[in-house]
C-alpha cells in the first residue's frame, strides 16, 4: 500500500481506543478490531460490535494517494497505548503498521478489507438531551437480554421506546426537536416525520456506556427506514443496525395514557423489599399484591420463605408475579423518589411522576 506517515496526539488516540473499546464490547472477541481507513482528506478509525459502529476522525489525510483500508487488533493497541504520552507516530507501509512514541514501537502485520466508507450524514435530525436520552434508553434495555430488542419509534414531537422481557413490558416517551438546519439563516427549521426501528439488547447497552463519555450537553438522531440504520451524532458519528418493529405503539401508548394513579410507593422501600426477597439467588421469583391497605412482597424457594410489606392506601387489588432483580433493577431507573401504582385493564402500571416512564406487568387477581 505504499508508505504513509501520520502524527496524532496520544491524548487523543487514547480518548478514541476508550470509545472504540465500548462500541465493541466483550461479548464478542471476535469484533473487538480497528478499521482504518482514508476519506475526503481525513484519516479515519472504526470500530463496531457488528450492528453499532462508531467512526473516529484520527487526522488530516494529507497524501493523494488513499491505501486500502485495513484492520488491527483493538486489544494489542489499548495495551501499547494505555501509558504513553507526547505525540504517536503512525506508519503504514507493506502491510505493516507501526506505532512508534519516544523509545518504544509497536509493529503489527495488518489484514486487509474491501471497501469501508462513511455515508454521507443526513441533514434531518432530531435533537435531544443526551443525559435524558442515555438514562430512557438505560431503564428501556436494563432488565431484558441478549436476543431482546429495544424498539424505538420517534414522531415529529416524541421519541417513544418499548421493551419486554419476563412478563414485563417498558413504555418510555421523551421530548424531542425536530430539526432540520437550514445553511442560509443558521436557524433550525422544525419539519414532521414519523420512523421506527428495533435494536438489538447488546447494542443498546453499547451505545449507553460510549455515549457515556461523549462530553456534550445533546445528540442528533436520525432514522434510516431504507436501510433500518440509526444514526447518533455527538462529538464523532455513530450508527446503529436495526429491524422493523413487529408491533406498533398505539395500544400500549393508549393504555399508558389512561393510567391514573391509586397508590404512591417510595421507591427505596420497594427496592429494599425486592432486594430481600432473592432468597434463591439473582432469579428469585417474587409474587407482589395489595391486602388491607398493604402492598405484600413474598418469595419462597423450598422451604425457605420470605414476607414484607409497605403499608399504602391502595384501595384495589392487584398481584403479580416477577423475577425480582428484574423489577428492582427497573425501578432504580425510573429516577424518581416515589413510584405511582394504577391498575388499566388487566395490568398493572407503575409510573413516574412524570408519567413518561411507566412498567407494565399483568394482574392475575382481575376483578
Amino acid at each position: 500500500m505504499g508508505s504513509f506517515t501520520i502524527e496524532i496526539d496520544a491524548e487523543k488516540l487514547k480518548d478514541i481506543l476508550k470509545k472504540a473499546d465500548r462500541v465493541c464490547g466483550t461479548l464478542e472477541p471476535s469484533n473487538r478490531k480497528l478499521t482504518f481507513f482514508p476519506q475526503e482528506g481525513k484519516l479515519y478509525l472504526m470500530a463496531s460490535d457488528s450492528c453499532f459502529r462508531g467512526y473516529f476522525e484520527l487526522s488530516p489525510y494529507l497524501f493523494s494517494k488513499p491505501f486500502q483500508p485495513f484492520q488491527i487488533s483493538l486489544d494489542v493497541v489499548k495495551q501499547f497505548s494505555s501509558e504513553l504520552l507526547g505525540r504517536v507516530n503512525l506508519l503504514f507501509q507493506d502491510g505493516i503498521v507501526t506505532f512508534k512514541c519516544q523509545n518504544e514501537i509497536l509493529r503489527l502485520r495488518v489484514n486487509y478489507i474491501e471497501n469501508m466508507a462513511i455515508q454521507k450524514v443526513p441533514e434531518k435530525m432530531v435533537l435531544v438531551s443526551k443525559k435524558k436520552f442515555l438514562s430512557d434508553f438505560d431503564l428501556a434495555s436494563c432488565f431484558i437480554e441478549e436476543g431482546s430488542n429495544v424498539d424505538i419509534f420517534i414522531s415529529p414531537n416524541n421519541i417513544e421506546l418499548i421493551s419486554h422481557h419476563s412478563g414485563m413490558l417498558s413504555y418510555i416517551k421523551l421530548g424531542t426537536q425536530n430539526i432540520e438546519e437550514s445553511e442560509e439563516k443558521g436557524t433550525f427549521e422544525f419539519k414532521p416525520g414519523s420512523f421506527s426501528t428495533s435494536i438489538p439488547y447488546v447494542s443498546a447497552r453499547h451505545i449507553i456506556k460510549t455515549f457515556d463519555l461523549e462530553e456534550i450537553e445533546e445528540i442528533k438522531i436520525h432514522f434510516d427506514e431504507l436501510d433500518q440504520k440509526m444514526y447518533i451524532l455527538g462529538n464523532d458519528i455513530f450508527t446503529v443496525c436495526g429491524d422493523k418493529p413487529t408491533e406498533t405503539p398505539e395500544k400500549i401508548r393508549n393504555l399508558c395514557n389512561r393510567f391514573q394513579m391509586q397508590a404512591k410507593i417510595n421507591a427505596a422501600q420497594l427496592q429494599k423489599l425486592l432486594r430481600r426477597s432473592l432468597i434463591s439467588g439473582r432469579f428469585s421469583d417474587t409474587q407482589l399484591y395489595t391486602r388491607n391497605g398493604e402492598l405484600v412482597v413474598v418469595s419462597q424457594h423450598g422451604g425457605i420463605a420470605y414476607k414484607g410489606g409497605i403499608n399504602t392506601e391502595i384501595n384495589v387489588n392487584f398481584s403479580i408475579k416477577i423475577k425480582a432483580h428484574l423489577l428492582r433493577s427497573a425501578l432504580n431507573r425510573m429516577g424518581s423518589q416515589n413510584v405511582l401504582i394504577g391498575i388499566v385493564d388487566d395490568f398493572v402500571l407503575f409510573s413516574s411522576p412524570s408519567l413518561t416512564r411507566f412498567l407494565i406487568l399483568r394482574n392475575e387477581r382481575v376483578e
